[in-house]
């Protein structure tokens, strides 16, 4: 069955992961960038974790030493990848019972959701599934998309963002907002990924004044 893509907002939310070799870096890696508390619990560290700690600072927290049942409480979600089958089987039932999102690393019948293969560029992510049924398929994917996105993509969806509100306050009408925004966007990719606020007011008011010309030709030709 196809999984639904929800998007979450992790900043500030709390990551407990169990075991604490070369899955739990990579998990580590994947979630750093969308601002979760995280902590790694488990007898000893891939050794790239303790340098990840000083980068990340109080963002994760290393815990060495076995996992505990009462690691659970206060989390938002849980990753189990340690190198026990029956141990990670185990905290995948007690975070069901407590309904907390659990990922069981290459176990998809004990998760209750997976991680997609991610294309990120900035605010941009785009996610990828095949429902757990061909990973490969995913990251042949992965690799076509992260192609297609234009560079200076993720700068430039920055940018337009920044522009909303003085485009809603200045512009009533759903229909040239939605003119206006794709204007930036073809004109941004044309720049390469630049369109600076000066350029958005004079296309604003370009455009206000285009549909008043066409308002102004339609009432004389109903005349």
């Amino acid at each position: 069955m196809a999984y639904f893509p929800f998007f979450v907002d992790l900043e500030g939310k709390k990551c407990l992961i169990a075991g604490g070799g070369i899955v739990a870096y990579r998990k580590v890696q994947v979630l750093m960038e969308y601002g979760p508390q995280i902590t790694v619990v488990a007898p000893q560290f891939h050794p790239e974790l303790p340098l990840l700690k000083k980068e990340l600072g109080g963002r994760l927290t290393l815990l060495e030493r076995k996992f505990q049942d009462s690691d659970l409480e206060g989390a938002d979600f849980v990753v189990a990848g340690t190198s026990e089958e029956e141990l990670n089987r185990h905290i995948s039932l007690l975070c069901k019972a407590k309904n907390i999102p659990i990922n069981v690393v290459d176990v998809q019948e004990e998760c209750s959701f997976i991680f997609p293969a991610l294309i990120k560029e900035k605010h941009i992510t785009v996610a990828i599934s095949t429902g757990g049924d061909s990973p490969t398929i995913a990251k042949y994917l992965k690799e076509k998309f992260k192609e297609a996105i234009p560079d200076g993509f993720g700068d430039l969806a920055e940018q337009l963002g920044s522009y909303r509100d003085l485009v809603k306050e200045k512009v009533d009408l759903i229909s040239i907002r939605t003119d206006i925004f794709q204007t930036m966007v073809e004109e941004g990719i044309r720049q390469g990924g630049v369109f600076t606020r000066e350029q958005a007011e004079e296309l604003i008011e370009r455009k206000l004044l285009e549909h008043e010309g066409k308002s102004h030709t339609n009432r004389n030709q109903e005349k």
